[in-house]
C-alpha cells in the first residue's frame, strides 16, 4: 500500500525504525544523491546508517593536530558553551509570557555564568558552569510547560517523564544529524575537543551539537508541547525501566516535526548573506571548522546563537 510519494530530488535525508524495509536499489540511488539513510531504535539511539562517507585525510590531520593543542581546544569550547547557554537564555525569555521572577532570577545567573566562563583555563572548569546552568536552565523550562508536562529533573537512560521522553528523542535524532553531516565534510566524528573520547560515541558530535540543542530540538519541544501538538496520551511507561517513551503514532509525528523544523530557513549566520536551513546550517559551520582547523586559529569560526 503506497501511502505517500516524494520526489527523490526533494529528498534531504531518510530515517527508518530498526524493523523497516529499504530496496538496496533505493539504497544505491540515494547514495548517488549523497542522501544519508539513518537507522534508529524506539527510543531514537543512532543505530547505524548508509552515507557517502568521505575520509579526508588532510582535514583528519589538522582536526588531530588541533586536538592536542590545549588552547585551541579551550577556545573552542568556550565559543560552544558560551552559545548554548545565551540560547538557553533566549527560549526562557521567549517562552515566559507571564515574566514570572523565577525565570528572571535564572536568566540572571546564566549570564553570570557567561562572564565566568570567559576567565576559565580549563575545559573542566568550563563544563562545570556548563552543568551548573543545564540544572537551571531545565528547571526553568519545567515551570514555562503546560502542567501535564512538569518535570523534576532532566533524566536521560531511560527518560523519567514525557518531557524528558521528548528532549532524549529529539537529542537523539540531531546526534545522528550531526554524526552524517561530519561523515559527509570528512572530519573524524570520534575525535572531538570538549567531549572525551569513548567507544562507540562520536565526541566531535556531541561538542558541535551543543550549540544546536536549543534551536532546533528545545525549541520543537516547547512548541509541541504547548501547541497540544502532543498529548499525556502519546507515551508509555516501560514498567521494567521505569521509563517513558513514545507511542508508534507519536513517535512518527515526532520525526515529521523535526524534520519540518529541520529543513525550515533561518538567517541566523547572518555573515553567510543568505537565509538556509538548519539542515545545511550545521554542514555550513562544520565547513566553518574546517577551515579554521588549517591554521589553528578559531578567530572566524561562528557559532549559531538565537536572537
Amino acid at each position: 500500500m503506497v501511502v505517500a510519494t516524494e520526489p527523490i530530488e526533494t529528498v534531504e535525508g531518510i530515517v527508518l525504525k530498526e524493523s523497516s524495509l529499504i530496496s538496496s536499489k533505493t539504497i544505491a540511488q540515494l547514495l548517488k544523491r549523497n542522501v544519508p539513510i539513518t537507522y534508529i531504535d524506539h527510543s531514537g539511539k543512532y543505530l547505524g546508517g548508509f552515507t557517502n562517507h568521505k575520509i579526508d585525510i588532510e582535514k583528519q590531520v589538522n582536526q588531530f593536530r588541533c586536538k592536542e593543542d590545549n588552547l585551541f581546544c579551550l577556545d573552542f569550547t568556550k565559543k560552544i558553551i558560551t552559545s548554548k547557554i545565551k540560547n538557553q537564555i533566549v527560549i526562557l525569555r521567549r517562552y515566559d509570557k507571564s515574566k514570572q521572577d523565577d525565570i528572571k532570577d535564572i536568566i540572571s545567573s546564566l549570564n553570570k555564568y557567561i562572564s565566568e566562563i570567559q576567565n576559565c583555563t580549563s575545559i573542566n572548569e568550563i563544563l562545570g558552569f556548563e552543568g551548573t546552568s543545564a540544572k537551571l536552565y531545565f528547571s526553568g523550562l519545567s515551570k514555562l510547560v503546560n502542567d501535564d508536562f512538569r518535570f523534576d529533573k532532566r533524566s536521560k537512560r531511560p527518560p523519567k517523564d514525557p518531557f524528558n521522553a521528548l528532549i532524549s528523542y529529539g537529542y537523539s535524532l540531531l546526534y545522528n544529524e550531526v554524526v552524517l553531516a561530519l561523515n559527509q565534510v570528512g572530519l573524524n566524528s570520534h575525535a572531538g575537543f570538549i567531549h572525551q573520547n569513548k567507544l562507540g560515541h562520536a565526541a566531535l558530535a556531541s561538542d558541535l551539537m551543543e550549540q544546536w540543542r536549543g534551536p532546533i530540538v528545545d525549541s520543537l519541544v516547547m512548541k509541541l508541547i504547548n501547541n497540544n501538538l502532543v498529548s499525556i496520551s502519546d507515551f508509555t511507561l516501560n514498567e521494567s525501566t521505569g521509563g517513558y517513551y513514545l507511542s508508534k503514532k507519536a513517535n512518527n509525528a515526532f520525526i515529521k516535526y523535526y524534520e519540518e523544523k529541520i529543513r525550515s530557513k533561518n538567517s541566523y549566520f547572518k555573515h553567510a548573506n543568505f537565509p538556509m536551513s538548519f539542515r545545511y546550517s550545521i554542514l555550513f559551520n562544520i565547513y566553518e571548522l574546517v577551515r579554521c582547523l588549517e591554521d589553528g586559529n578559531l578567530d572566524n569560526f561562528k557559532t549559531l546563537t538565537l536572537r
